[in-house]
């Protein structure tokens, strides 16, 4: 593919959503992240193959201008996925400069004015050292989820070719560390990743972000722990959404809060099934305590289907029922001021 870069002079800062002006959440050299970016009101974003390869150009100036390493890579038809390390906290500034350049070539080559993305970009700060593997293979199988499955060798508009040897790898794109972690080195640890990935391809591979805590991190409690530290010491104007990430009552707490509460929650029973009470404390373990649906369905014994459905049930009851409502804000007052 002969990639080539749009001129960035072209760039109108009006063309990109307000939004995409505020710091990303957490920003710090050496952090990974798994980025995705929509089309607004999900509408495509590459309606030609020329509109790619443009992108692709405009992305590998990114890199080279930020100092970014990427390390995968997806385009769909209405949105795009990024697994990009960064050495500076510049996150939010490539990708400005991505969306905006991109932005602009788009609407000048359709004729179109306004905004091309739904909102801001969404980004999770992920463990490397844990997720890195995963998140390339979730991320190439995109193709997959939405056409069929010969799509993963068919499909050109991803990194996958290239960590395959079905081409020559971009030289803006960092496969070392994937490849590292499957083993061998050459041809062969390029193998060895195909068999991986046809390995999710044939078996179906779990979503990572019913693991995601705070809607903003993926690793495990010592990676969070670290992410709050560096949010506490962070200036608040590089963290706007800071209280995310910080100290979160404990699964004691908010059991022993539910706990007391009993008597009134019992109250509540609609006759199906679910119990009042187990189901406010999956709901407050998962959107106070900030834990993932695995820990919750662990700590509960319950699968994660029904961990999610949980949660969703008691978020509409309080929307929907003041009754529901006054009982979970009163335990909720508990646990966030004395735990």
């Amino acid at each position: 593919m002969e990639l080539t870069l749009w001129d960035a002079a072209w760039y109108a800062p009006g063309c990109l959503e307000d939004p995409m002006a505020r710091p990303l959440r957490v920003l710090y050299p050496g952090a990974l992240y798994h980025v995705t970016a929509r089309g607004n009101e999900r509408k495509a974003i590459f309606r030609t193959d020329a509109d790619r390869e443009q992108f692709l150009a405009v992305l590998a100036h990114a890199v080279a201008r930020y100092r970014l390493r990427l390390h995968a890579y997806v385009l769909m038809d209405n949105h795009y996925h990024l697994l990009v390390e960064t050495q500076d906290a510049n996150l939010s500034l490539a990708l400005r400069h991505l969306n905006g350049v991109y932005t602009s070539f788009f609407n000048r080559a359709h004729r179109r004015v306004g905004h091309l993305f739904q909102g801001r970009y969404k980004a999770i700060v992920v463990d490397k050292e844990s997720y890195l593997l995963e998140l390339s293979r979730y991320i190439h199988l995109n193709p997959v989820r939405t056409q069929q499955r010969q799509a993963l060798t068919r499909y050109p508009w991803s990194s996958y070719w290239d960590y395959i040897g079905r081409r020559p790898a971009m030289p803006w794109l960092t496969r070392e560390a994937v490849l590292g972690t499957v083993g061998g080195s050459g041809r062969t640890a390029e193998r060895r990743y195909q068999v991986f990935v046809e390995e999710g391809a044939e078996a179906g591979v779990s979503r990572p972000w019913d693991r995601v805590v705070a809607q903003v991190a993926l690793g495990d409690e010592r990676f969070v722990a670290s992410l709050r530290r560096r949010v506490a010491t962070t200036p608040h104007r590089e963290v706007p959404s800071r209280r995310q990430l910080a100290e979160r009552p404990s699964w004691a707490a908010i059991e022993r809060a539910v706990r007391e509460s009993a008597a009134t929650l019992q109250k509540l029973a609609t006759g199906q099934r679910s119990d009042p009470v187990r189901a406010v404390q999956v709901y407050l373990a998962r959107e106070r305590g900030g834990l993932s649906l695995r820990d919750v369905g662990r700590l509960m014994g319950r699968d994660e289907a029904t961990v999610s459905q949980q949660t969703r049930r008691v978020s509409e009851r309080r929307r929907t029922d003041a009754r529901w409502d006054q009982a979970v804000s009163a335990i909720e007052d508990v646990i966030l001021h004395k735990h």
